[in-house]
């Protein structure tokens, strides 16, 4: 192989805001690297009630960064639902974003993947 990645970056950040009379807010963000991969993982809940004539607002966002390897995934999500009817008015919205990126070295030798021949087709 002439050449091999063997640097991997994975970022992740997450923030959460509530506007209302009781409100809920969680955020978290996790990554890990190894020789040959990397993953990254962010997660944002924010949840607002309000008695008040208001209406309750909310806000949640993720995001995940990776760099290095010869394959990155990613998979986001954002759910967001408002029920402004009621006595008790709520508003709830979720986001959460996965990345993983890996193949850096030779970790795919055993199936003769990074050679000149694949599989002798070639």
């Amino acid at each position: 192989m002439a050449g091999s990645i063997n640097m991997f970056l994975v970022e992740g950040s997450s923030a959460a805001l509530a506007l209302g009379d009781q409100t809920m807010t969680d955020t978290a963000a996790s990554t890990a690297a190894w020789p040959g991969g990397a993953i990254g993982f962010a997660a944002a809940v924010a949840v607002a009630q309000d008695t008040a004539p208001g209406t309750p607002e909310t806000s949640a966002a993720t995001d995940v960064i990776a760099t290095g390897g010869y394959m990155t995934s990613s998979h986001g999500s954002h759910w967001s639902v408002d029920v402004p009817y009621g006595p008790t008015p709520t508003s709830v919205d979720v986001s959460l974003t996965f990345v993983s990126t890996h193949g850096g070295g030779y970790a795919f030798s055993g199936y003769d993947l990074v050679g000149s021949s694949l599989h002798g087709l070639l």
